[in-house]
């Protein structure tokens, strides 16, 4: 993994996205809007070539990321690509951060509201009839 050592700026400053399929289509453009957004992009692919042409133009763009090659599909892929992330500083388990992705914490209303400013804003305008748990764990209503 190589880093463009570009500074964050953005709502998503400070923050490190892990986008699996990330090099080409819908993966693509998330990670591209995640980074553009202030984080710092993890993209990967199955393949080496991907990864490296998907680093290449993002950081080509100016953006934080860097890439690494993980099929999903395959648990040792998986856990290679958690361990790197989570850079042996903290002692989770895969399967605990799987299960739990996010810290536990009580739920404040400003989550809720960083959800309806979304909503309202352009970048909700493909959106229609979606119902979206805030819960701090995947739900499904």
């Amino acid at each position: 993994m190589s880093s463009s050592g570009v500074a964050q700026k953005g709502i998503l400053a400070n923050r490190v996205a892990v986008v699996t399929g990330s090099t080409d289509g819908i993966g693509l453009a998330i990670a591209r809007r995640l980074a553009q957004d202030g984080a710092h992009v993890v993209v990967s692919s199955r393949k080496q070539q991907n990864v490296d042409r998907a680093v290449a133009m993002l950081q080509g763009e100016g953006l934080s990321v860097t890439g690494t090659v993980c099929h999903v599909g395959k648990a040792e892929d998986r856990e290679r690509l958690v361990a790197k992330l989570w850079s042996k500083q903290q002692k989770q388990s895969t399967k605990r951060l799987t299960l739990c992705p996010l810290p536990p914490r009580i739920g404040q209303p400003e989550d809720c509201a960083g959800l309806v400013s979304f909503l309202c804003s352009s970048d909700a305008s493909y959106i229609s009839g979606e119902n979206i748990a805030v819960a701090g764990f995947s739900s499904r209503l």
